[in-house]
């Protein structure tokens, strides 16, 4: 995603729900970030981190049956940032995820960019 001499931060978006996939794309787009994504499922999301190198992630910890799990531990592993995006809070992570930070639905346009301004330092 990111070409030689760009600067602009670029910003992974795992989201199911359409409108908030949509919104997250264009408010991040309008602030200058390059939007890898949005994906739906855990599986588009490692295909396009087969080429992608995200600066940081913005994950739905859950996808509809599922969870984004699988996905944590590849970005960990990478030493991507990572926030959580979740109507449950905090609690309802398991506690292996308890350190990452997490936006709880619905949350402020600025509370999403202070937080994509922190985690990409």
């Amino acid at each position: 995603m990111k070409n030689e001499g760009e600067s602009s931060q670029v910003v992974l978006v795992v989201e199911d729900e359409l409108m908030i996939a949509t919104t997250l794309e264009m408010i991040l787009s309008e602030k200058g970030y390059q939007v890898a994504g949005p994906v739906s499922t855990v599986e588009d999301a490692l295909a396009l981190l087969e080429t992608a190198r995200p600066d940081v992630a913005l994950l739905d910890y859950r996808l509809g049956g599922s969870t984004t799990e699988p996905l944590l531990s590849v970005l960990q592993e990478r030493g991507i940032p990572v926030c959580m995006l979740t109507g449950y809070g905090r609690d309802a992570l398991p506690e292996r995820y308890q350190q990452y930070s997490v936006l709880e639905k619905p949350f402020s346009l600025n509370e999403l960019l202070e937080e994509v301004q922190r985690l990409c330092g």
